[in-house]
């Protein structure tokens, strides 16, 4: 079972910040956070035994851990997104979404350090989570949104509906729209801390803070 919490948290990170390259199939960790990498490298080493890797910096100039292939492809066969999550649908894999309280908080521990922005300030204390898609699969993104606060709601933590963020025009004339929602109220931010592990030191303070 603890292999198996690891390969959940392990596919968070894809839905996240880790990426799986579309025809190689490297698995790649993208985020500037020292914490979060070496949590990353332990939950790899955990699942595959030690294995080499590089490092790297993306073109922004931000921290890029990237493991061999066949990491990437066992995350694909367990349900990862391969390739850019923008352009296609995401879909929690069935294993995960129907698991039990240490699968779910694995995966949604991973996506919260990846992807959570927790606001602590005495005017607006909450847990805010985004996404992003183009405007083709905007119905899609809203059902993946759906899953994630089905999945909190299964752990007590209860969260708002979804609502609009942005739309976007990118530089090659793509439309991507972003959605969001939130959560607030002392009684969820404790849930959320009793039931949900994260690791990013920063959003740790915060978290204690806001309750």
């Amino acid at each position: 079972m603890e292999r198996e919490t690891a390969i959940a948290r392990l596919i968070g990170h894809v839905f996240g910040d880790a990426s799986i390259h579309k025809t190689k199939y490297y698995f790649v960790y993208t985020n500037s956070n020292n914490v979060l990498q070496r949590k990353v490298k332990e939950l790899v080493i955990k699942t595959f035994g030690n294995i080499k890797y590089n490092i790297g910096t993306s073109i922004g100039g931000i921290l890029r851990y990237q493991y061999p292939s066949r990491v990437g492809r066992f995350l694909s066969e367990r349900g990862a997104p391969v390739g850019s999550k923008i352009t296609q649908p995401t879909t929690i894999p069935e294993w995960i979404f129907k698991g039990d309280d240490k699968i779910k908080s694995s995966f949604l521990g991973a996506i919260f350090d990846d992807e959570g922005y927790f606001r602590d300030s005495s005017n607006s204390r909450q847990i805010v989570f985004k996404a992003s898609k183009i405007i083709e699969l905007r119905h899609e993104l809203e059902r993946y949104l759906l899953q994630i606060i089905q999945m909190l709601d299964d752990l007590g933590i209860k969260a708002s509906t979804i609502k609009h963020d942005q739309l976007k025009t990118k530089k090659n004339g793509v439309e991507v729209v972003s959605l969001r929602f939130w959560i607030t109220g002392n009684n969820n931010f404790r849930n959320f801390r009793e039931k949900i592990t994260i690791f990013h030191p920063e959003k740790i303070k915060k978290l204690s803070n806001m309750i």
